[in-house]
C-alpha cells in the first residue's frame, strides 16, 4: 500500500505563505516539521507501507511541481493531512487536485479542525477523518484496507460518507502514548527554518500530551487540541497529563543526534513538569553536545539545581508562559501563577545561564483595557528578554474562552473563525476591541525584529553569515507583515 502524507504547496493558500502545523494558529516567521504528521508516516511505515513524506513548502514543490508528482505516481493509495485551522482551504484543495487526477485514492483529514467539524472535510465516500487522537484509529484503517475490506463501520473516532449520509464513530480512550514510536525524522527530505535557534540543522519533538491546568485560553500544539475536541464530547473535564517515559525521551534525544542534527526545540506545552524527571533526562543527554529550547510554565522555573542541569544538558532558551503582568487578569484567565512568578522565573533563569524568552498574551480577560495591555507590554520589555512573544488570545473550540465569549457575544463574527493570532484577533472585549489590538501586535512585533538592539545582537552572533539567506528570507516576511494590512 502506498501512502502519501502531505503538506500543500503555498499557492493554495490565500496568503501565499507557509501555515505553522505545530500549533496551527498563524503563518509564523519560522517554518518547523510537521511533527504530527510525520508520526502517522512513521506507523505507516512500521506496517510496512510505501511512506512518504511530501512537505512542499519545505521541499521547494510549487503548484506545478506538486500537479508533476502527483501525476507521476497514480498508484497512490491513501494520502493523509494534519489539517489545523489555518490550512483548511489549501488542504481541501490539495485533495481535491489528487481525487481528480486519481479516481481510487482514499483522503484522510486529522487534526484540529477535521476534528471539531468533520463535516466540513466528507465531500465524498472517498474521504474521511479521523477525530481526536489518531494513532490507533489510523492504524486500524491501514490494516482494514490492505485486507481488501472497506467496512469502517467498527473504527473509533472515525467519521465518513455512506449512502448519502456522514457517520461518526464513537469515540475511544486515549492512548499509553509510551506505545507510540519514535518520529522516523529520516522521512523528511525538506529545509526547515528556527529563529530562536542559532544551530542547525534543526527539528522539534514532542513527548507528552495534555496539561494538568486549567487556563481560560490554553492554545496548546494542534495534537492536543484535536485530542481535547474530540475527548470534552463525553467528558466535562480535559484530558489527562501523559508523559513519555524517561527511558524514551532520552533515546529520541539520541536518536536525533545520530540523524546529524545539532538542534531541537521540544514543543511540548510544558517541558519541566516536576524537578526529578527534568534531571534525569538532562543527566542522560548532556554528553550529546545538543542545542535545545523548551516551554514551562513560570512556577515551575524556582530551582537552580535543575535548571543549571538544563544548562549542562544544552539548553540554550526557555519560552516562560507568562502571559499578563497584571494579577487581575492572570487571576481571571486562571493561570495560577502571580506576577511575582513571572518576574522571578526570567531573573533565575538568565543568572543560569539560559535565555528566558517571555509571552504577552492580548485580549484573553474580559478585564483587558488597553491600559493593561501597554503596561504588559512595557514590564515584558524591561525584562530585557532577547524575544518577547506577542499574541492574540483566540477563542479556540476546546477551550472555555470560546464559550464564555459565546454566551456574552464578543466573537465579532458571531462563530469561531481561524484566523493568524500574531496577526489579528475575533475578540471584541467591553473595553477593547481586536481592530485594535491588531494594530498593537503589529507595531509590537515590527519595533521588536526591526530595533537596532535586535538587529545588532543577530549580526554579532556567528551564525548569521552562515545562514543569510535565511535571514534575508525572515527579513522579507516581517516586511511583508509590517505593509500587508488584510
Amino acid at each position: 500500500m502506498e501512502i502519501l502524507f502531505l503538506v500543500p504547496p503555498i499557492q493554495l493558500n490565500s496568503r501565499g505563505m507557509h501555515v505553522d502545523r505545530v500549533y496551527g494558529c498563524n503563518y509564523g516567521f519560522d517554518y518547523k516539521p510537521p511533527i504530527h504528521l510525520l508520526l502517522l508516516a512513521t506507523i505507516a511505515k512500521e506496517l510496512g507501507c510505501k511512506a512518504r513524506v511530501l512537505d512542499c513548502p519545505a521541499e521547494g514543490y510549487n503548484l506545478r511541481k506538486f500537479n508533476d508528482y502527483i501525476i507521476r505516481n497514480g498508484s497512490i493509495d491513501i494520502v493523509v493531512f494534519f489539517t489545523v485551522w489555518l490550512s483548511l482551504k489549501e488542504d481541501l484543495a490539495a485533495a481535491e487536485i489528487i481525487s481528480d487526477l486519481i479516481k481510487k485514492v482514499k483522503i484522510i483529514f486529522t487534526g484540529s479542525y477535521p476534528s471539531w467539524m468533520p463535516d466540513l472535510f466528507i465531500k465524498n465516500e472517498r474521504y474521511f477523518v479521523i477525530r481526536g487522537e489518531p494513532e490507533k484509529a489510523f492504524t486500524e484503517f491501514v490494516e482494514l484496507y490492505k485486507s481488501s475490506s472497506n467496512n469502517v463501520s467498527n473504527i473509533k473516532n472515525l467519521s465518513f460518507l455512506r449512502n448519502g449520509k456522514i457517520i461518526n464513530n464513537d469515540s475511544r480512550g486515549l492512548l499509553d502514548i509510551d506505545t507510540i514510536p519514535i518520529p522516523d525524522r529520516s522521512m523528511l527530505r525538506g529545509s526547515y527554518f528556527f529563529n530562536r535557534l542559532n544551530y542547525w540543522p534543526a527539528t522539534v519533538m514532542c513527548v507528552s500530551r495534555g496539561c494538568s491546568y486549567n487556563c481560560r485560553y490554553c492554545a496548546p500544539d494542534a495534537l492536543d487540541q484535536a485530542i481535547e475536541i474530540e475527548f470534552l464530547r463525553k467528558n466535562v473535564n480535559k484530558p489527562p497529563l501523559r508523559l513519555r517515559n524517561i527511558k524514551d525521551v532520552i533515546k529520541e534525544f539520541n536518536t536525533i543526534v545520530n540523524l546529524g542534527y545539532r538542534a531541537v526545540e521540544v514543543v511540548d506545552n510544558q517541558f519541566v513538569w516536576n524537578k526529578e524527571r527534568v534531571m534525569a533526562i538532562c543527566d542522560g543527554i548532556k554528553h550529546l553536545n545538543l542545542k535545545w529550547i523548551c516551554y514551562a510554565r513560570p512556577d515551575h522555573l524556582k530551582d537552580k539545581e535543575m535548571l543549571k542541569s538544563m544548562k549542562e544538558a544544552g539548553c540554550k532558551l526557555i519560552y516562560i508562559g507568562t502571559e499578563s503582568f497584571c494579577q487581575k487578569i492572570l487571576d481571571d484567565i486562571h493561570k495560577e501563577i502571580s506576577v511575582k512568578d513571572n518576574y522571578k522565573a526570567v531573573e533565575l533563569v538568565r543568572e543560569c545561564g539560559i535565555e528566558p524568552e517571555v509571552s504577552v498574551l492580548l485580549g484573553a480577560s474580559e478585564f483587558e483595557t488597553e491600559k493593561t495591555v501597554f503596561y504588559s507590554i512595557r514590564e515584558a520589555r524591561k525584562l530585557r528578554a532577547p524575544y518577547v512573544h506577542y499574541s492574540i488570545a483566540l477563542p479556540l473550540p476546546h477551550t472555555r474562552l470560546y464559550a464564555i465569549a459565546k454566551t456574552k457575544g464578543w466573537i465579532k463574527t458571531g462563530e469561531f473563525s481561524p484566523v493568524d493570532n500574531i496577526r489579528e484577533g475575533l475578540l471584541d472585549l467591553p473595553f477593547i476591541k481586536a481592530e485594535r489590538l491588531k494594530i498593537i501586535i503589529r507595531k509590537c512585533y515590527v519595533g521588536q525584529y526591526l530595533s537596532l538592539r535586535f538587529i545588532a545582537r543577530q549580526i554579532l552572533n556567528l551564525s548569521f553569515w552562515q545562514r543569510l539567506n535565511f535571514k534575508i528570507n525572515s527579513l522579507g516576511k516581517l516586511l511583508k507583515y509590517r505593509y500587508n494590512h488584510k
